[in-house]
């Protein structure tokens, strides 16, 4: 309806997987990367997961285009099967031929196997893809693990990648599986875009659409933003319906009272309340309400380092203020949206696999870590760090609030897993030397060398540090911004 009033060839925002409109934000890009290493490596499984419409389906996509000819692809897009269904969708997928009658499981898996095999002999690599893999039962990944099995000195002879959303990750740590984890090369879990990202996404699939002008406003963009907290599907339903509104009111280009009608038609109409004789209930839901309102406000100031002058009752509520303040801006200079003043800080964070820092530390090791941090001072003043500049520290015993990304987190490792990722970051910082020392001594070593608190043992700051040189394109001390 508005194509011909923007002068646009196409509907831009649809929310069909279009690959002609294949958008890859530095996320998508940096989960690319990670995809890409796991097939070149020599495990069987690599996993992908991410919330409901944070664009799973178009890294998979990227990643199948760049596969070489020479690989035989099999997608499983209905993960509700059984083991013999499985083994029957793989034949299917391979064009393998089989009596579909009399097939046993025996029967598809030797025939798979020959499959492998000689597809490895013509220099041909296998890959399986399952989407919406939260929902496979226990009992076909354990089947898929024995597929894996079949291998040569060099790699596996099939590569499987599982992608669906969060819940796998917890699925994937049952007890049952833990051979199965343990087989994971790659994984990586996809964030929603970010600010910046999506105006470039908004703007990008007007330019594919043939769009010759903008036509969402910065204001609108960051309104698109802050309403759909970055995620591309919900980016797609309210940009269309923006663009529709604004087509209504013959707007030549988007702007944020569009943003606001189009996620006001997507929620619908807020229901009317009905009248009835239950006051009562009412105010008493009120005075729940407010009780926990009270609750979560004494959590937050708890949760957040307090100011050294904040002992007297009459400065709480202006010590409380100063934190959520400090709070919103790191969650900024991280690019995260506006944190609630509901709960934890730190607690909220975490669905971002973040993680927080809160001990005292001096300038000269924050400097080593190298990430945003906000100084509490005495004068209950928060000030975010955001430069690599001389800090004025008066007012500062040490009180801090720092974000670091938790490899563990955001990469859902076990314990045997964290360990072989600690032994990999020690043995790229620390001299060929070093390797023949304890842990302890290694994490001694270490922190001397890089001005971290030394405790020979992995600390907070420790991890941060090891974080923030692990993770290539996260906010550093000398890129955020106020």
């Amino acid at each position: 309806m508005y194509q011909n009033f923007f002068g646009l060839q196409e509907a831009p925002f649809s929310i069909a997987p279009d690959p002609h409109y294949l958008y890859l934000s530095e996320r998508h890009q940096e989960a690319l990367a990670h995809l890409t290493q796991g097939l070149n490596g020599s495990g069987g499984f690599i996993l992908l997961t991410g919330e409901v419409g944070t664009g799973k389906t178009t890294v998979s996509r990227a990643l199948l285009e760049q596969l070489p000819e020479t690989t035989n692809t099999a997608f499983i897009l209905n993960p509700m099967l059984n083991e013999d269904e499985l083994l029957a969708s793989l034949c299917d997928e391979f064009g393998i031929r089989y009596q579909k009658r009399s097939a046993t499981r025996k029967t598809l898996t030797d025939k798979l196997s020959q499959f492998l095999l000689a597809a490895h002999e013509r220099g041909e690599q296998c890959v399986v893809l399952i989407d919406e893999a939260q929902h496979l039962k226990p009992q076909v990944l354990e089947q898929l693990r024995l597929l894996t099995n079949l291998e040569t000195h060099q790699a596996k002879l099939l590569r499987v990648i599982l992608i669906g959303q969060p819940e796998l990750q917890d699925l994937l740590r049952r007890r049952e599986l833990r051979q199965l984890a343990q087989r994971i090369t790659a994984r990586y879990h996809i964030l929603p875009l970010t600010e910046k990202d999506t105006e470039r996404y908004i703007a990008y699939r007007l330019q594919i659409a043939g769009a010759v002008k903008p036509l969402f406003s910065h204001a609108a963009c960051i309104a698109a933003h802050k309403a759909t907290q970055g995620v591309p599907r919900l980016l797609n339903l309210v940009c269309d319906r923006a663009l529709l509104a604004a087509y209504t009111d013959s707007a030549a280009a988007v702007q944020p009272k569009h943003i606001k009608t189009a996620v006001a038609e997507l929620e619908g109409p807020a229901r009317p309340e009905r009248a009835s004789g239950r006051s009562f209930l009412l105010w008493l839901l009120i005075i729940v309400v407010m009780a926990l309102l009270a609750v979560a406000g004494w959590q937050w100031q708890k949760e957040l380092p307090a100011s050294a002058g904040s002992a007297a009752a009459e400065s709480q509520s202006e010590s409380r203020n100063t934190d959520y303040q400090a709070a919103t801006a790191l969650a900024r200079a991280w690019e995260l949206p506006q944190p609630p003043q509901q709960q934890r800080f730190c607690d909220w964070v975490k669905q971002y696999q973040l993680a927080c820092l809160r001990q005292p530390l001096s300038m000269r090791e924050l400097r080593a870590i190298d990430y945003p941090v906000v100084l509490f001072r005495q004068q209950r003043e928060a000030t975010l760090v955001s430069q690599q500049q001389a800090v004025d520290t008066q007012g500062w015993n040490g009180d801090i609030l720092l974000l670091y990304r938790h490899p563990f987190m955001a990469a859902a490792m076990d314990e045997e897993q964290q360990q072989q990722w600690l032994q990999q970051e020690l043995k790229r910082h620390l001299p060929a030397a070093d390797a023949n020392l304890s842990a302890s001594e290694q994490f001694t070593r270490l922190q001397r060398q890089q001005g971290l608190p030394v405790t020979g043992q992995l600390d907070a700051p420790t991890l941060a540090w090891l974080s923030a040189r692990y993770y290539a394109n996260v906010p550093r001390l000398s890129e955020a911004q106020e």
